[in-house]
């Protein structure tokens, strides 16, 4: 699966959280009552009502998208406003990984045939400058080779295993901040849940009943949309993670074929003991 492809199944099954989990708005309603206009508003606090405000028999009436985002997140408290934070860092970084973990940047196409041809007619020196023209690990590998051609295999391996290895851990660290927000979210949704719970029973206290529900409702709602909402952010970003863990895993099979390859044909038992069109003598 390419990066475009990819980025379009993650968008989808972002939708599709997004339209069927906790901010699911498009259809919050207030509902019916007996009460007068001002209840309804004590019900639904600080929120922007279009046109009047339903009375007895009116019906609901129905929020905009933007209005129910804006209650949701009042409601949600100030956990909400971390859990939006975490959710651009994971957003960012995932964009980040689609565009740069591509095998044009580890393993680019027709690159390792080019070198094989400057390397047969001697140009260490064009070898050498890959990297300024193809940014890539397989470009950098290939250079470190040309530099110490006069080396034994076993060092040139070496070094060259070193290096991609070197580059590699960047790829895979650069994936690293997804798996933060996916662990981090979930507990920031569980200390909302908390701080939610806290306050219902703080009312409950406070009125020295259970017997009216609706003392509970604004509180228990917060802790449910606290909870949902940091599950809705670390499942996207716990796929992603494993996603560009599992392709970097790929690329680097890839790199390590191209480049073992090219160092078997440049100083194994069948590859001419010194590069062609240098004398015995000669150093880099």
């Amino acid at each position: 699966m390419d990066s475009r492809r990819a980025l379009v199944v993650i968008v989808a099954a972002l939708l599709a959280l997004w339209l069927h989990g906790p901010f699911a708005l498009g259809q919050a309603v207030v509902p019916d009552t007996e009460a007068g206009p001002a209840d309804v508003l004590e019900v639904l606090p600080d929120t922007p009502v279009q046109g009047d405000v339903p009375g007895p028999g009116r019906g609901a009436h129905e929020l905009t998208t933007g209005e129910a985002f804006v209650l949701k997140l009042r409601q949600g408290g100030l956990t909400m406003v971390f859990l939006l934070l975490a959710s651009v860092a994971g957003v960012g970084y995932a964009i980040e990984r689609l565009v740069n973990l591509r095998s044009g940047t580890v393993v680019p196409d027709g690159l390792a045939d080019r070198a094989d041809r400057l390397w047969r007619r001697g140009k260490w020196d064009e070898i050498q400058a890959l990297p300024d023209k193809s940014n890539s690990t397989l470009a950098r590998v290939l250079a470190v080779v040309a530099r110490h051609r006069h080396s034994s295999m076993a060092d040139v391996s070496t070094m060259a295993a070193d290096m991609a290895s070197r580059d590699l851990r960047r790829h895979a660290q650069k994936a690293y901040p997804l798996a933060v927000v996916a662990t981090v979210s979930p507990l920031l949704g569980l200390l909302g849940t908390v701080i939610g719970m806290i306050g219902a029973f703080d009312k409950v206290a406070a009125a020295g009943s259970l017997g009216d529900a609706s003392l509970l409702g604004g509180d228990i709602s917060k802790a449910l949309i606290t909870t949902g909402a940091g599950l809705t952010i670390a499942v996207p970003a716990l796929v992603l993670y494993h996603y560009f863990r599992s392709r970097t895993n790929l690329l680097a099979i890839m790199l390590e074929e191209e480049a073992g390859e090219l160092i078997n044909a440049w100083f194994g038992a069948k590859a001419d003991r010194k590069p062609p069109g240098e004398e015995s003598g000669d150093a880099d």
